[in-house]
């Protein structure tokens, strides 16, 4: 409510002077969180395939059993939605860092499970670098750490 000068009253400030808490959320780090938490969800459905439906494979992974590999990308797939949600959360120091660590260990495991289903992984591999980069695009706009 304003007062009749045209002041705001003291303990009000008009929107443009309200301190943001954190950083403002800039495109590519939207993105990346964004994707990140829905790549994490995909490596949780993966999982679950492994485990309940493992004949749904079309070969076997380089090393070690469908089953194995389907834990390991349910593990993936809570780390992802933890990246996604810390980034989304604005928590975009610590959170890019540990979204970079997860991604490039998934494109990792992807590269290395890519017999048991080579289009999906070669997919997820494509989305990681992706994720890469809208990690790393734009990386010294960040000043302070939320």
């Amino acid at each position: 409510m304003a007062s009749l000068s045209g002041d705001p009253p003291a303990g009000e400030r008009p929107a443009d002077e309200i301190p943001m808490v954190g950083i403002p959320m800039d495109g590519w780090v939207l993105f990346a969180g964004l994707t990140i938490l829905f790549a994490g969800l995909w490596n949780l459905f993966e999982g679950l395939l492994g485990l309940l439906w493992s004949n749904l494979f079309t070969g076997t992974p380089a090393f070690g059993s469908v089953w194995g590999w389907a834990l390991v990308w349910l593990a993936f797939g809570v780390a992802g939605i933890g990246a996604g949600f810390s980034i989304l959360g604005g928590r975009r120091s610590w959170g890019r860092w540990f979204g970079i660590v997860v991604v490039t260990m998934n494109a990792l495991v992807h590269l290395a499970s890519i017999g048991a289903y080579p289009w999906w992984s070669v997919a997820m591999i494509a989305i990681d670098v992706v994720i890469l980069y809208a990690l790393t695009a734009r990386w010294s706009s960040v000043t302070a750490d939320s």
